[in-house]
């Protein structure tokens, strides 16, 4: 929660930061790109290292090298030497830290609750963070107009630092066996055949590209969407309201997870989510008051998150352990490390070239597609491991 925190914080700055330095959609929208593109840089490599490696060991590292990169903002921008690049490697770096990170996260969490309670657990998980992401915007926002949105990432640094400490202090194992391996490029491949075999696995995956382009294209354009469609001041604390709002129907989609799992088969759950999700992208590029812009921000997080969170707790629930971390990455690697960037850097070059609702509408094209997908093979993929439901 306190690394949520931090990271909320910066969340809002480092776009804000970014639209001050250089007025550019397509600026604004690669930092958003850099936060998935990672992913299908390390993706298939990170998932086979750390299912060798103590995955305590990752996060507490991989968290301390966050904290180092997130601090060089402040102190460049102290010395009157902070460009836009600097701005973009810091985001690819902390988000290929991330990835790392995922990576032993991913299998530490049914590592520590065992199967049968990982829905509420993830629930719960989620419910907590996206508690802090409504708290923590509307701070930022006062944040960024005291101290300015530079120095508001140094908090940010010492939540990474945090986390590693309270990670370390984890007693019980995050790994529930460590198999010795012999071969890479087979622990990639074992990895790739499970993904490409499983047939929900395999559906959920492709169902999760749409849903990331659309997501991308919501992520990266928000703080331009506030700036041109509702001309909110670049330093104006209302900024913080639509990240809030966004946080706030993601904590709505958790609360109500456990429930609509244990009532609802995983895959009704996905195309009816992915099918609001399209109503809702067509309220955010129709919209023409600041209310019903926020609430479309809100109802998108409750239906992205119900997607995302659907679609990770299938593949933690049919993978073995030993594959967690790579089939889990490769699945985040196919779907938010392809989709989120095109989303991302598609809607900034069409926010630039046309208008923000024009770029809106384009990019939930993908989200359409797959909606399409979903609702063709309903009744044709196979889920005897899962049940009626995912308890």
């Amino acid at each position: 929660m306190i690394s949520t925190a931090g990271s909320a914080v910066s969340g809002v700055a480092l776009p804000v930061l970014m639209y001050s330095l250089t007025g550019s959609a397509v600026h604004t929208g690669a930092l958003a790109a850099l936060t998935a593109a990672p992913y299908l840089v390390f993706g298939l490599l990170a998932g086979a290292l750390v299912d060798r490696m103590h995955r305590r060991t990752v996060m507490v590292v991989t968290d301390l090298v966050s904290a180092g990169l997130l601090v060089s903002v402040p102190v460049a921008a102290v010395s009157d030497a902070l460009t836009p690049v600097h701005l973009l490697v810091v985001a690819g770096g902390v988000a290929s830290a991330t990835v790392w990170f995922d990576a032993a996260n991913f299998g530490a969490v049914p590592a520590l609750v065992g199967t049968d309670q990982l829905v509420r657990a993830n629930s719960a998980i989620w419910s907590a963070s996206t508690a802090v992401h409504v708290v923590a915007p509307p701070v930022a926002g006062v944040l960024i107009s005291v101290i300015g949105p530079a120095g508001t990432m140094a908090l940010d640094a010492v939540s990474f630092a945090v986390s590693a400490a309270l990670v370390r202090t984890i007693l019980r194992p995050l790994n529930r066996q460590r198999e010795p391996r012999i071969s890479l490029k087979a622990d990639i491949r074992e990895g790739l055949e499970f993904l490409w075999r499983e047939p929900t696995v395999r559906l959920f995956t492709a169902l999760g590209v749409g849903q990331a382009v659309a997501g991308g294209a919501v992520s990266g354009l928000l703080v331009v969407y506030a700036f041109r469609v509702f001309d909110v001041p670049e330093h104006d604390p209302k900024i913080g309201v639509l990240f809030s709002a966004l946080a706030f129907g993601s904590f709505a989609a958790a609360v109500v997870m456990p429930t609509i799992s244990d009532l609802y088969e995983p895959r009704h759950v996905a195309v009816t989510g992915l099918s609001a999700g399209v109503v809702v992208m067509g309220l955010l590029a129709g919209a023409r008051v600041w209310w019903l812009a926020v609430l479309g921000v809100a109802l998108w997080g409750l239906t992205s998150t119900i997607v995302i969170v659907n679609g990770l707790t299938v593949r933690q629930l049919v993978t073995p352990d030993h594959l967690q971390g790579r089939v889990n990455l490769v699945g985040r690697m196919v779907s938010f490390g392809v989709g989120q960037p095109l989303g991302a850097m598609a809607g900034g070059l069409l926010a630039d070239a046309q208008s923000v609702r024009t770029a809106l509408v384009i990019t939930a094209l993908p989200l359409v597609l797959a909606a399409g997908i979903g609702w063709s093979q309903l009744n044709k993929t196979p889920h005897r491991e899962l049940g009626h439901g995912l308890k």
